[in-house]
């Protein structure tokens, strides 16, 4: 090999490796991209649009995504699953659109009066759930497996203490006295948000077909000592 095709034999083993490694980059790059998006975000953009100009609107989108990557580069690790999802894929969501809401407002009523109508506007797949459940023979008793599940695999004790007060073929029932949400949230110096996500229970457990009932009295976030689940035929 003369020395001229070595030097072209180098310069295209250079060539290569900087395209393998722009290649590389390019697509781990888009990996954490995606990683760093906020959940929803098309949706709440949507929502955000109903009272706003497109201007506006993506400004404060583009905002609620930078608010939502720099929670997300500094929140606290959980070895739980469970945990990791609640806080990346709820609270942090939440917690992001409500900290720009408030610093667009400048007034804390205001930024949790439009998060009330954000939450709703934009989390109707568990409605469209508990609509579906009118659909089955015995829809209570698919209703009562279906909680004890979720409860048990997606509430783990380490977020929740739970105490279950019923679970028979009228009436499933716990309390709940200790909190993942409202500790995150009150960690992150916003319990007032909480509630928010109270309200969302209620919005769609009120979608449940007759016969179920869904009968709570107070949470830990309005105030009271516990939060007392219920539902019954």
């Amino acid at each position: 090999m003369d020395e001229k095709t070595t030097h072209r034999h180098d310069f295209l083993l250079l060539a290569g490796g900087l395209l393998s490694g722009l290649v590389i980059g390019t697509l781990l790059s888009q990996r954490h991209d995606r990683a760093r998006r906020m959940p929803d975000l098309p949706k709440f953009q949507q929502a955000l649009s109903e009272e706003r100009s497109v201007v506006e609107t993506a400004f404060l989108a583009g905002q609620a995504q930078f608010r939502y990557a720099k929670l997300l580069e500094e929140r606290p690790r959980f070895a739980n699953a469970a945990l990791r999802s609640h806080l990346e894929d709820n609270i942090l969501l939440g917690l992001a659109l409500y900290q720009t809401l408030l610093a667009a407002h400048g007034s804390q009523d205001a930024a949790l009066a439009e998060m009330e109508q954000l939450l709703v506007r934009t989390q109707t797949t568990g409605g469209k759930i508990m609509r579906a459940l009118g659909h089955l023979p015995a829809p209570f008793q698919f209703f009562r497996r279906a909680t004890r599940w979720v409860t048990r695999f997606g509430f783990p004790s380490e977020g929740w203490e739970i105490t279950w007060r019923e679970d028979n073929p009228h009436c499933i029932a716990f309390d709940i006295t200790r909190c993942f949400y409202l500790e995150m949230l009150t960690a992150y110096d916003a319990p007032e948000l909480t509630p928010l996500y109270c309200q969302l229970d209620d919005w769609m457990y009120g979608q449940l077909p007759a016969p179920i009932t869904w009968l709570r009295t107070t949470t830990l976030a309005r105030g009271g000592d516990r939060c007392d689940f219920r539902w019954c035929v």
